[in-house]
């Protein structure tokens, strides 16, 4: 009896140790009270001449979960392959960011570039989609469309435009309430 009394109290600390799974980040009303993405995505990209192949890589808050998105901050870093002028790699400050619920958009500004397509400070706007991670939920998806640099008057608007599903690769949109 005593061994099993000792088994039992070894098998509740070793439970304890182990650390519990957090619920999923995209649920409105749990975790932390700001606005996030985090993750990479492999999938089409626009471009000015036709789509690419490409690797967006995101990773920004916001604290202003209930507000306009700002201020927000973070980065992305974005590769797009086999266009005509070789590997374009673009990457820069995210200005804005508003999710609800599993969507998120966000504001750029391009910081380093290789391509005189997309010089610094131009913008960028995207829209991000997480879709969950069962087997049975469709891919993760985004967008991202070069602008005119932002100007003083930044906004983060919740406008709809075509995204694309994601290749591979997983994103976390956390709708902060």
């Amino acid at each position: 009896m005593r061994r099993l009394l000792g088994l039992l109290v070894v098998s509740a600390a070793i439970a304890g140790l182990v650390p519990a799974a957090a619920p999923a980040s995209h649920s409105n009303g749990q975790g932390p009270a700001k606005d996030f993405v985090t993750g990479t995505l492999k999938l089409p990209l626009p471009t000015p001449l036709g789509s690419y192949p490409g690797q967006v890589h995101t990773n920004a808050s916001s604290d202003a979960a209930a507000g306009p998105g700002m201020p927000a901050d973070g980065h992305f870093y974005m590769d797009i392959f086999d266009t005509p002028a070789g590997t374009v790699n673009l990457s820069g400050d995210i200005v804005c960011l508003s999710a609800v619920a599993n969507e998120a958009w966000m504001r750029a500004v391009v910081v380093d570039s290789n391509t005189d397509l997309a010089p610094p400070g131009f913008g960028v706007l995207s829209k991000v989609v997480d879709n969950g991670e069962s087997t049975d939920d469709l891919p993760d998806a985004a967008g991202s469309y070069l602008t005119p640099p932002p100007g003083p008057n930044l906004s983060c608007p919740s406008v709809p435009f075509a995204v694309e599903q994601a290749t591979a690769g997983s994103t976390t949109v956390h709708d902060g309430v």
